[in-house]
């Protein structure tokens, strides 16, 4: 699967990033694990899914950048 980077938190190495899939156009998100276990009741994950924190910024950033053309 190859993917590119779209935008991220910071413009190198391991942060918040948001990537699309060549192939299928699909969306990938690298994010920080959710600890606050408070947060998630009542949230209900399927097998096979996860959950992360991604600041509100990256994908306002996406947004403003590749969207409002």
């Amino acid at each position: 699967m190859a993917v590119t980077r779209l935008v991220g938190e910071c413009e190198k190495g391991s942060c918040a990033t948001l990537y699309r899939v060549a192939e299928t156009g699909d969306l990938l998100v690298q994010g920080y694990d959710v600890e606050d276990a408070e947060a998630m009741v009542g949230v209900e994950i399927p097998a096979g899914e996860s959950v992360v924190r991604i600041p509100a910024g990256i994908i306002e950033r996406y947004a403003h950048e590749h969207l409002a053309r």
